[in-house]
């Protein structure tokens, strides 16, 4: 772009010195003479040529500069943009970890009178890209122990399964080693929800032990039948997504698909003690 530039400076300069000797020499044989006047009529195309190109040169140099101006208009806009962009995003994490963490603060105060909590944040994930485990920040240090019940606003998590002094294991509800009675909020049917090998990594447990007689439909909710001694009971644990019947119609199993969303899971509440 410079040499550019530097390209045209020289063609200007060329046409200005030119058109400043014709000048000087038409100023200098100016009047009403025979030289003065044979000058012009001879000059005068080259005059309108010179003027001409001198004014293309001009408003191209001036159409370059300016292409040059709002290129860096445009890059600064778009700075801005991007900037706006972050400060929006990080406004909008901001209200969603406040909502999460006042949720979370008012269902502990709401159990205050019954249950011992600790919240806590999740600091990792199962290694093998599932949500069948998870590690929370906190641990014996903080009143947990193993067996302990884990919640979050939304329903049950699942249980702690190993601790250290600031660290915990959560086994969740999609481990296939995980189990817990529930009940049918509408119907009040009893039944057992559990992690399954198949199932967990779309994200689902199954529900067995179906009494024949239970008259289920897709997206009944469950909640926690209190059996078991892990989790209280009234604790919502998932909806029933798709339901499996032999020949005779007699109910084999059902799909369940937790309340919780394991993959936007931030902080869980631990249950570490009941109050009598």
């Amino acid at each position: 772009m410079s040499s550019f530039f530097k390209r045209k400076g020289v063609q200007v300069a060329a046409i200005v010195t030119a058109a400043v000797l014709i000048f000087t020499a038409i100023s200098r044989f100016s009047g009403d003479n025979i030289i003065s006047g044979v000058l012009r009529t001879v000059l005068s195309p080259f005059q309108s040529g010179v003027a001409y190109v001198t004014n293309k040169v001009k408003d191209s140099t001036d159409f370059i500069r300016e292409m040059k101006s709002y290129k860096e208009e445009n890059n600064r806009l778009i700075n801005e943009i991007n900037q706006l962009k972050k400060e929006n995003r990080d406004v909008n994490n901001y209200r969603e970890e406040n909502e999460r963490l006042r949720e979370i603060l008012n269902m502990r105060e709401s159990m205050g009178g019954q249950y011992s909590t600790v919240s806590a944040t999740v600091i990792a994930y199962s290694s093998n890209n599932c949500y069948d485990t998870i590690q929370i920040g906190k641990g014996s240090l903080a009143g947990i122990a193993v067996g302990n019940a884990v919640i979050t606003p939304d329903g049950i998590v699942g249980k702690v399964v190993e601790t250290g002094p600031t660290w915990s294991v959560i086994s969740t509800i999609l481990n296939p080693d995980n189990a817990m009675g529930v009940k049918v909020s509408r119907t009040g049917d009893v039944a057992v929800v559990e992690g399954d090998g198949e199932f967990y990594r779309q994200n689902h447990c199954k529900m067995t032990f179906i009494d024949r007689g239970s008259n289920l439909i897709i997206g009944d909710i469950l909640e926690t039948s209190g059996s078991g001694g892990v989790y209280p009971a009234g604790l919502l644990v998932g909806t029933i997504r798709d339901i499996n019947s032999d020949a005779m119609g007699n109910l084999n199993f059902a799909t369940i698909e937790p309340l919780v969303d394991f993959s936007r899971l931030y902080e869980v509440i631990v249950i570490n003690g009941i109050y009598y």
